[in-house]
């Protein structure tokens, strides 16, 4: 079955119905380990894209930036490399698509401003557009004030899931008011460690596999991992060479493998 296929021909029709013929995406270049900026340079006509590091001083590296990329879908050549890209990114950095009514300019602005974020008064970049982690920052780590930042201006964000389940969740997306300005994503200490748990229970999974019986999907893996992670920070199990192992006990003694793991997203 081609998941990839079924999840862009719905996003298709989803665009058509809400009166699109775009779609934009956000690619992560640091996760697909090549430029795709050479790629976007040879269409006519052009591609709209832009960098999210922007204005930041990451961008003095723009083939590691993350792009925002709008694809017209009444262009046949677009189509089909927004299809061809889905199927190469989709081992090491799944594309997350959102359908925004902005300009492109503005809705650029927009996602720039929430990825300059802070930490105890120190700027810092908030990979959000991580789909492994994503819904998780609606259900653990961010406040609805911050969360209202990242859907203000979407009617909807969508990827494929660890187990290329295709997801769904909605946004707000109205018009942009006037004098409507996006406030700066200050994290506290609780966010903050919450995101490193989202961040070690990635890397566990990859250095640290365990058990495939364990659980029913990726999904329910990582969900029980990431819950794990956050006890182990909660009791003082903070070095990786004892939290790693911490965990694992916590799983197999806990039985979390076998709870309702949810990430409070909707199936496509």
């Amino acid at each position: 079955m081609d998941n990839i296929k079924i999840w862009l021909d719905k996003i298709h029709l989803t665009c058509q119905q809400i009166g699109h013929n775009y779609v934009d995406m956000i690619i992560d270049q640091c996760g697909v380990n090549f430029s795709v900026i050479p790629a976007l340079s040879g269409f006519s006509p052009a591609i709209k894209w832009q960098s999210l590091y922007q204005g930041l001083p990451e961008n003095i590296y723009p083939d590691d930036a993350p792009l925002l990329v709008r694809i017209e879908l009444e262009d046949a050549q677009q189509v089909q490399w927004l299809y061809a890209l889905a199927r190469e990114a989709v081992a090491t950095a799944p594309l997350l698509v959102l359908g925004s009514s902005w300009r492109f300019e503005v809705l650029a602005e927009w996602l720039i401003r929430c990825i300059d974020a802070q930490h105890e008064g120190r700027a810092g970049i908030f990979r959000f557009w991580d789909t492994r982690i994503f819904s998780y920052l609606f259900t653990h780590v961010l406040s609805d004030e911050q969360q209202s930042q990242l859907h203000r201006p979407t009617l909807f964000w969508s990827w494929l899931d660890r187990d290329e389940a295709p997801v769904l969740l909605e946004g707000n997306g109205a018009a942009l008011g006037e004098e409507e300005l996006s406030e700066q994503i200050i994290f506290t200490d609780n966010q903050f460690e919450s995101l490193m748990c989202l961040c070690d229970a990635k890397q566990l999974l990859v250095y640290q596999p365990l058990p495939k019986n364990l659980f029913m999907n990726r999904e329910s893996e990582f969900s029980a991992c990431f819950k794990a992670m956050l006890a182990a920070t909660k009791e003082g199990v903070l070095f990786e060479d004892k939290r790693n192992e911490w965990v694992a006990e916590y799983i197999l003694k806990n039985k979390i493998y076998s709870d309702e793991c949810g990430s409070g997203v909707n199936n496509l």
